[in-house]
């Protein structure tokens, strides 16, 4: 009859070895439990700290650079702005050329521009509000009457970030400089 026989040094140590290994193949597989980030394309780590995410494309937004975008941006930013009080917003702004007017940020808010993408301002002066005219302001500054808003603007907000990839805003000026004829977009 066969009796069980007492384990080696050697088999006790390979034991050993492979339980630490197994050990270490499990830590390595633990899942980290973030939301799905419904852009895949877009996975930068500094862009996850916002509770809600949506992307400029979800608003009908089209980046040709001849479409314009301001209605999109506008109905996102309307989307995402109950949002943010709870955990905060932003708003992808993909790929692509995006023409749009003047449109408003809200509080708790983060406007990423992916380092492939233009915020072109619509030359379009449909697409610009006009700001009241304030007594200590005057009238505009070359005409009567008041002046346009920014591109980009808000009142009385708290925690907004515009960032990105180093994407670019330009204004596509019409005016003719001595010294320069195009808008240039600085990377860093």
């Amino acid at each position: 009859m066969d009796l069980p026989q007492k384990p080696t040094k050697t088999h006790d140590a390979a034991a050993r070895i492979s339980a630490v290994i197994l050990l270490a193949l499990v830590s390595l597989a633990t899942v980290e439990g973030k939301r799905q980030c419904p852009t895949n394309y877009l996975q930068v780590p500094a862009i996850n700290c916002r509770q809600h995410t949506a992307v400029l494309t979800d608003f009908g937004g089209v980046g040709d650079g001849v479409t314009s975008n301001t209605q999109a941006f506008r109905r996102a930013i309307e989307h995402l702005s109950p949002l943010a009080a709870n955990g905060g917003a932003q708003l992808i702004v993909p790929p692509g050329k995006w023409l749009t007017g003047s449109f408003n940020l809200t509080s708790h808010f983060t406007l990423f521009v992916h380092k492939d993408a233009t915020i072109l301002a619509s030359q379009d002066e449909s697409e610009w509000p006009q700001v009241a005219i304030l007594p200590s302001y005057g009238v505009g500054r070359d005409a009567p009457g008041g002046r346009y808003s920014s591109l980009i603007y808000g009142t009385n907000l708290t925690d907004v970030v515009i960032t990105g990839n180093n994407g670019c805003k330009s204004s596509q000026l019409q005016v003719q400089l001595d010294y320069r004829d195009e808008v240039v977009c600085q990377s860093n």
